[in-house]
């Protein structure tokens, strides 16, 4: 495995270890987008009001 980055016309070589750390950090930052979508919801909402 490779872990010296090089540009490829417009496209970027990399380890196959950084893809995975990369492709782990981009789901990592989508799931607490989730966490936050169901945080704010307007069923939470209402509910906080009844509370």
């Amino acid at each position: 495995m490779r872990h010296d980055m090089r540009k490829s016309g417009s496209q970027e070589i990399i380890s196959l270890e950084e893809y995975l750390d990369r492709r782990q950090k981009i789901k990592e930052k989508e799931s607490k987008k989730e966490q936050r979508k169901t945080e704010k919801s307007p069923a939470w909402m209402w509910a906080e009001l009844y509370v």
